[in-house]
């Protein structure tokens, strides 16, 4: 079994079924003409896993800090003339 990109084969023309669409992959497959999509090592798949987590929880952390922020302004707290990062050093 391989995994192919449906948008480097030909449609079936003609009358679409499950049975027709089999038929015509297994005659591009039988005449080399699908290409197998590329599976990256399971160590890089690890990586960009972790990758996308990371990613995931900085735009968590952006959502809290604005909301933080919008909070303290809504309290009449304003403390960008005091510091520059609410949750980090002053600077």
């Amino acid at each position: 079994m391989i995994l192919v990109n449906p948008q480097h084969m030909k449609a079936v023309p003609g009358r679409k079924t499950d049975i027709k669409d089999s038929e015509w992959l297994a005659e591009l497959l039988r005449h080399g003409l699908l290409q197998a999509s590329f599976i990256p090592p399971k160590p890089i798949r690890e990586l960009r896993d972790l990758t996308r987590y990371r990613k995931s929880l900085v735009s968590e952390r952006t959502q809290e800090v604005n909301r933080l922020q919008k909070l303290l302004e809504g309290a009449n707290i304003k403390l960008a003339s005091v510091v520059t990062d609410v949750l980090g050093k002053s600077g």
